[in-house]
């Protein structure tokens, strides 16, 4: 029972984010499955670009992921680059408000 609800926290913690963020900017493609293989494919290029480039500094690191998660979800979600990035972005801001309101959740628990 802990593992499925720890699968539902995860997908709502990851995904949600991005969903929001890739509706509120236009994207053609929105649904939860959209956004799951979105999030698989810029994990995949984010390690094989990782990979190819040894000794990336943390620094370096975040303004690569930016770019490489940008082109995994222009080519998933249907939109432009420009937009794409601004997805990126927003995701990030909305996944660190959402672990902020889970970890007080939790901790008020």
């Amino acid at each position: 029972m802990e593992l499925i609800v720890f699968v539902i926290l995860i997908v709502a913690v990851l995904v949600l984010p991005l969903k929001m963020a890739a509706a509120m900017m236009g994207a053609r493609n929105t649904g939860v499955f959209h956004c799951l293989f979105a999030l698989l494919l810029a994990v995949i290029v984010q390690r094989i670009v990782g990979g190819m480039i040894p000794g990336v500094s943390e620094n370096l690191g975040v303004l690569l992921t930016i770019p490489l998660a940008a082109v995994a979800y222009m080519l998933v979600l249907g939109t432009g680059f420009l937009k794409a990035i601004v997805i990126a972005l927003l995701q990030g801001l909305i996944m660190i408000a959402a672990m902020m309101l889970f970890a007080g959740v939790f901790a008020a628990v």
